[in-house]
């Protein structure tokens, strides 16, 4: 027993660790995808906020071009003009100017560059394509707009279908603010490659609407590349909260997470943007947990208890296992060690367990092939019916009448019986007469109350057979023949004739003797059992013990049968022990 819950505390623990791992598991998980969202924020707000630096260095760093004095003669004379068309000799000089400040920049170099007089006029042009035509001017945009009226700003353009990061810086030339210079860099991998340098582990990617212009991943296992960006911005752009730059972060493809934002700007309305992505780390599995866990992880472990603990659980499993199977089965093997010895027999009370079972089987084998009889007890239930057709009381029931899956009669006696010749000397003789009434009651005794003898039983067909009319009813061990007028009661039967059945009697007396101490037991029993006593009488008793006691002996041939009384079922009960 000790070992079967063993097993179980076992399996609980083990289902109860299993549990664990997959909570530690989903946990983890749930707590990379929180942190993946809040990165993903700060990632946005990291992107916006080097946007708005790399917006003031150019600023910074157009500010030799607007401060060079060919830049400024250029623009003070084109602002001096009294007719609209520019001479074209200035502007070649000024392009050619341009063109020796900007490759000064290096990296910062734009690829559109204007410089325009105090009306917004184009005086020369860098990039852009064609070169505008005579009288064009961007004076209208509010960044150039501003920088005319003395202000640096940045914007963001889309000039010939490119877009560009527009940064404006005004000239200065005598106190007076002569014109402007606007320097845009398009949005290529160049400046995504940059950026996202300034946000590891990001992926990173401008478009305009559901085109991707330019993008950069990181050399991160799972990071999304271009494609991907690209694939994901059908679905992002249809989010109305977009339009007030408060997406919420989106699945990037699959095992990834991004953040998309439309860029300010004048671009904003040309659904120009930025899209941020990172990939998920979610574990596979439990076992992911040792592998993704770092070193300073396992510091913190009680190796003591991690091994100790299953040590000793293991150890008192052992014990158990000893306790329960090899103790016995030990005694088992000496038990058939001594067998081969030369004993007669094994000792069932040395064994334990099944063990016990299996040597009561083998030493009523082993006695049956010595040539003994195994002795046998049971129930009159099992041995008496549908054996006689005589009247009797409800001591006993007819084979068949108990109910379907009734538990099995218990085994005869283990005792050895006696031979027949020992209890029988000579043939064996016809059973006495049943004498018709009880014997006289000595002339010491008190009188009996005078009343008519009761009159015989009617046939009772309690014990026919499968033969004879249908259904045999069961005989309950709680009532016998209620309805007695005048019988004599258990309270009536007299001491002194108890006391006279004592005395050395005949072979019919020794019977009757046997009947009233069985009766005299019988009532005692059903007496402490609760059970009614007072329609039992001896006559009815006697005649039921007397005929089953004839049945017993023609099936089984033996010389005579002892009674003997017990609780079944918190009711009395008889039991019957054939002697040979």
């Amino acid at each position: 027993m000790l070992s079967r819950f063993w097993y179980f505390a076992l399996a609980a623990l083990a289902a109860v660790g299993i549990a664990a791992a997959f909570v530690a598991q989903g946990s983890l998980n749930q707590l990379h995808a929180t942190r993946l969202e809040e990165q993903l924020v700060r990632d946005r707000a990291e992107l916006e906020l080097w946007l708005r630096y790399d917006a003031r260095v150019r600023v910074d760093a157009i500010a030799p071009m607007a401060a060079n004095a060919a830049v400024r003669g250029a623009l003070r004379q084109a602002s001096a003009r009294r007719t609209e068309a520019i001479e074209g000799g200035l502007r070649s000089r000024l392009g050619n100017q341009l063109v020796q400040l900007n490759n000064q920049l290096e990296e910062g170099a734009g690829q559109l560059v204007f410089a325009v007089d105090r009306r917004g006029t184009i005086v020369a042009q860098l990039g852009g394509g064609d070169a505008p035509p005579a009288g064009a001017g961007i004076g209208a945009f509010p960044v150039v707009r501003r920088a005319l009226s003395g202000y640096v700003g940045d914007d963001l353009w889309v000039y010939n279908e490119a877009v560009y990061r527009i940064a404006a810086r005004p000239v200065v030339d005598g106190g007076q603010y002569v014109g402007a210079i606007v320097h845009g860099m398009a949005l290529n991998a160049t400046l995504a490659q940059r950026l996202a340098s300034r946000i590891p582990g990001a992926s990173l990617g401008f478009f305009r609407g559901e085109r991707l212009l330019a993008s950069h991943a990181p050399m991160v296992e799972g990071a999304p590349a271009g494609p991907v960006l690209e694939g994901a911005l059908a679905g992002a752009l249809a989010d109305p909260a977009l339009a007030e730059n408060a997406a919420a972060p989106a699945d990037v493809g699959e095992g990834a997470r991004g953040v998309v934002s439309y860029m300010t700007g004048s671009a904003a309305h040309a659904r120009v943007g930025y899209v941020i992505a990172r990939p998920t780390t979610a574990l596979p599995s439990p076992m992911a947990l040792f592998r993704e866990a770092p070193e300073s992880a396992f510091d913190g472990v009680s190796w003591p208890v991690v091994v100790g603990l299953p040590l000793l659980l293991a150890l008192l499993g052992v014990l158990f296992l000893f306790l329960e199977r090899d103790r016995p089965l030990a005694g088992w093997k000496r038990a058939i060690a001594a067998l081969r010895g030369g004993a007669a027999r094994i000792d069932e009370g040395q064994q334990r367990g099944p063990f016990r079972r299996i040597a009561s089987d083998l030493n009523e084998v082993l006695a049956r092939a010595g040539g003994g009889a195994p002795t046998k007890k049971a129930d009159l239930d099992q041995i008496l019916g549908g054996t006689a057709d005589e009247s009797g009381g409800g001591y006993f029931s007819a084979p068949g009448s108990a109910p379907a899956g009734a538990d099995e009669v218990p085994s005869f006696a283990s005792e050895p019986l006696p031979p027949k010749s020992s209890l029988a000397p000579g043939p064996s003789r016809p059973l006495p007469p049943v004498p018709s009434a009880a014997p006289p009651v000595p002339a010491a005794l008190p009188p009996v109350p005078s009343a008519a003898p009761p009159p015989p039983p009617p046939p009772d067909t309690s014990f026919a057979t499968d033969s004879e009319a249908g259904t045999r009813p069961a005989f309950d061990t709680t009532s016998y023949f209620d309805d007695e007028e005048g019988a004599t009661t258990v309270a009536q039967v007299p001491d002194a004739l108890l006391e006279a059945a004592k005395a050395p009697a005949t072979e019919g007396d020794e019977e009757q003797r046997h009947f009233r101490d069985v009766f005299a037991q019988f009532v005692a029993m059903k007496k402490q059992c609760g059970e009614p006593t007072e329609s039992l009488t001896f006559e009815r008793f006697q005649q039921t013990l007397r005929r089953n006691k004839q049945a017993i002996v023609t099936k089984h041939g033996a010389a005579s049968v002892r009674f003997t009384v017990y609780e079944k079922n918190g009711k009395a009960a008889l039991k019957a022990t054939p002697v040979k």
